[in-house]
C-alpha cells in the first residue's frame, strides 16, 4: 500500500502536526479523495493540497473531516489556528509558500483535477512530524487521558478555557486547562508531564512536553496564558523572558539550553 509523501524540509512544525492529523483522519474515515469531495463540498484538488501541506484547510473542511471520522475537532481546530498564525507571520517576510484556504464548504477553486496525488495509504504515527514516544516520565497515553479528563471537568463546569496563537480562542477551539504539580527532585523541578532536558519544542507544538514547559514557566512567574499543552505566542513570549533572565539565547524555543533554566530551583 503506498505511503504518504513526506512534507518538504522546512515545513513549520504546526503545519506538520496538522497535516499528520488530517492524513490520519482521512485514513480512519476510509474515504477516497473523490469521496471526500462529495461528502465535504471541498474539491478533490483542495484536499490534495491540504494533505500535501501546500494549503491550510478552512475551518469547515477540518470540522467536516472530523465529523466523518468521528473525532472531536477541538484539537485540530486549535492546531489550524496556530498554523495559520505562523504562516501569516512567515508570509509577511516572504518565507513560506504554503497557501491558506478559508473558503467555506461548497466553494470551488477553479482548478483542474490533475493536482499532485497523495498515496491512499496511511502514514505511521511519526510520518508527518509527530513527536517521538517518551523515554521517561509520562507517556502520550497518560497525557491524552489527562487532557480528556480536564476537558470533561471543564465542560461540566462551563469554564472551558484556552488560547490559540496568542489570542483569545473562539468557543469551538478552546482547549482544556491542565493542572500543574511542580515538585523538586534531586535539585531539579518537574511538573509530571515529562523529564526531558534536551527535547526541542517551539511555536505550534501541542503535546506533553509543552505542558511541562508551561507549568515550569508558570512556577517561575512567567505568564504563558492557560496551561493547555499548546505552544502558542503567549508561551513563546514567556520562554523568551525566561531565556533573557537565564542568560541564554532568547529565541523563544525550548531546547537543551533552556530546559536547565526552567528546571532550576529558586
Amino acid at each position: 500500500m503506498p505511503r504518504w509523501k513526506p512534507l518538504p524540509e522546512g515545513t513549520e512544525p504546526s503545519v506538520r502536526q496538522l497535516v499528520a492529523h488530517l492524513r490520519r483522519l482521512k485514513d480512519r474515515s476510509g474515504l477516497t479523495l473523490a469521496a471526500l469531495e462529495t461528502r465535504t463540498g471541498c474539491s478533490r484538488s483542495s484536499w490534495e493540497r491540504y494533505l500535501a501541506g501546500r494549503a491550510l484547510p478552512s475551518r469547515r473542511a477540518v470540522e467536516t473531516l472530523c465529523e466523518l471520522s468521528g473525532t472531536d475537532p477541538v484539537r485540530l481546530l486549535a492546531l489550524r489556528e496556530v498554523a495559520q498564525t505562523v504562516w501569516d507571520a512567515s508570509a509577511a517576510g516572504g518565507e513560506n509558500g504554503t497557501a491558506y484556504d478559508d473558503r467555506t464548504a461548497g466553494e470551488g477553486e477553479g482548478e483542474g483535477q490533475g493536482g499532485e496525488r497523495e498515496g491512499e495509504g496511511g502514514e505511521g504515527e511519526g510520518g508527518a512530524g509527530e513527536g517521538r514516544p517518551l523515554r521517561h516520565g509520562v507517556g502520550r497515553g497518560v497525557f491524552a487521558l489527562a487532557v480528556t479528563a480536564a476537558f470533561a471537568v471543564a465542560a461540566l463546569t462551563g469554564t472551558l478555557l484556552g488560547r490559540a496563537a496568542g489570542r483569545e480562542a473562539t468557543p469551538a477551539t478552546r482547549l482544556p486547562l491542565l493542572h500543574c504539580h511542580v515538585r523538586s527532585e534531586e535539585g531539579a523541578l518537574y511538573a509530571g508531564y515529562g523529564r526531558t532536558w534536551k527535547r526541542t519544542i517551539g511555536l505550534g507544538y501541542y503535546d506533553e512536553w509543552v505542558a511541562e514547559a508551561e507549568c515550569l514557566l508558570s512556577h517561575h512567574g512567567y505568564d504563558t496564558g492557560p496551561v493547555d499543552g499548546l505552544y502558542d505566542i503567549a508561551t513563546r513570549d514567556a520562554v523568551r523572558r525566561a531565556q533573557v533572565d537565564g542568560g541564554v539565547v532568547h529565541d523563544g524555543i525550548v531546547g537543551r539550553d533552556t530546559w536547565p533554566v526552567l528546571r532550576r530551583e529558586g
